[in-house]
């Protein structure tokens, strides 16, 4: 088949080479979209149209062009049962492959000296020789490996062995959030509700730490058999350390649930990217659908410029206190959002007891009715200063208009002496 004169194979390797360039943070996906048109007009290799425009050099273009041949190199060994299973890296005895990431390929694994199961995650060989990838991929794995909170996935350690980087995780025995609403569709307000306090508690000791996670999805979310979110993929953070391996303009992130400064490149981003992240996590939960669909490009657009799908058309039960918390999360304007993880557990607490009072529960711990009384002061509070502000303006107006009638009536009695 042919296309513009351009072979099929040829379009399917620019489409590859292009996919590998956006994985990469090369180039953004709108620049691939017009290289593209260009590609199918002209009749040139898409590496080509990318260094002749100028959007990467001819160094970068062919390190990408190399890093395909070692991927397309790579599935065929797979394909031929090259698979690493059951080989020992360092000291750790590869059992079976259970994920794979932008980065890299996740393994369980067994630790020999330790006599442990972990998970064993391995910077994919595409990008082994490439010295800015392995830099991050160390610097997420140092970076987590710095960090311990119950609701984050603990890194033990960091290595390279016999050219391939790795380092190992704790194993976590349970499922995704993406898993629980592929398999169940929206999920219960009360699930949401837990998982989104978990969450918040991971990004609020993150936050402390100077860390921003950049991808807060329901795949990176995972949730153990007694109930315990685990926040995990520490493959796109932004932390103090990393600064020299950002470009402005570099967009990182997963683009259904990107926040509208990440979809812009903004480099500077703080936890309330986070936070809109995991509102948008949080609408994917609840309705079972993600906020925006469409192409990748179409979707960091709507991220940017489109209001999100109202609530209540995709599900009548939701309360209102909810829709307006979600509202807050996914705000645009990073200035309108939940400005602290601290006040969207607020929030959340007295959703929870809500929700609970509905069903005919009540408060069950200390630190649930201390937080009630607490919002509710930080509420009067702010209400207080509302009403002393608004009676200055009207104390104000009282006294212009006072002055105004005496003003008037002084007018009046001299315009009186005057006629006369």
């Amino acid at each position: 088949m042919v296309t513009n004169g351009t072979n099929a194979a040829e379009l399917d390797e620019d489409f590859r080479y292009g996919q590998l360039a956006i994985e990469g943070r090369l180039i953004t996906p709108d620049q691939f979209d017009t290289a593209m048109d260009r590609v199918r007009e002209s009749k040139k290799p898409l590496a080509d149209i990318l260094v002749t425009d100028g959007t990467i050099d001819a160094t970068t273009a062919d390190r990408l062009t190399k890093a395909l041949r070692r991927i397309v190199r790579d599935e065929r060994a797979k394909s031929e049962g090259g698979m690493l299973v059951n080989k020992q890296i360092g000291g750790y005895k590869l059992v079976r492959r259970i994920g794979e990431g932008g980065m890299g390929e996740v393994y369980l694994a067994e630790q020999l000296t330790m006599h442990r199961t972990v998970a064993l995650k391995i910077l994919h060989n595409k990008w082994a020789d490439d010295e800015e990838f392995r830099k991050r991929f160390l610097l997420e794995a140092r970076a987590a490996g710095k960090l311990n909170h119950q609701n984050l996935i603990q890194v033990y350690d960091v290595n390279k062995y016999q050219g391939k980087y790795y380092f190992s995780m704790e194993f976590i025995d349970g499922v995704t959030v993406e898993d629980l609403i592929r398999h169940e569709g929206a999920l219960p307000v009360e699930k949401v509700i837990n998982i989104c306090m978990q969450v918040c508690q991971a990004l609020k000791y993150l936050a402390n730490h100077n860390i921003v996670h950049r991808d807060i999805k329901p795949a990176n979310i995972m949730v153990t058999k007694d109930g315990t979110v685990k926040l995990g993929d520490f493959g796109f953070i932004q932390s103090v350390w990393d600064a020299e391996l950002m470009q402005e303009g570099t967009t990182i992130g997963t683009p259904d649930y990107i926040s509208p400064e990440q979809a812009r490149g903004e480099r500077n981003l703080d936890v309330r990217s986070d936070i809109y992240s995991l509102g948008a996590s949080l609408f994917h939960m609840l309705t079972g659908k993600t906020l925006f669909q469409g192409s990748c490009s179409k979707v960091m657009r709507d991220h940017i410029e489109t209001e999100p799908p109202k609530l209540e058309d995709l599900r009548k039960d939701l309360p209102k206190d909810l829709k307006r918390m979600l509202g807050k999360m996914t705000a645009k304007q990073p200035i309108d959002r939940y400005q602290t993880p601290d006040e969207v557990i607020k929030d959340l607490d007295l959703l929870r007891i809500d929700v609970a009072h509905k069903d005919g529960a009540i408060p069950s711990s200390r630190s649930q009715i201390m937080n009630v009384i607490t919002a509710e002061k930080e509420r009067i509070a702010t209400l207080e200063k509302v009403i002393a502000a608004k009676s200055q303006q009207i104390t104000a107006l009282l006294v212009l208009m006072g002055l105004g009638w005496i003003l008037a009536a002084a007018s009046f009695a001299m315009w009186m002496i005057n006629a006369k």
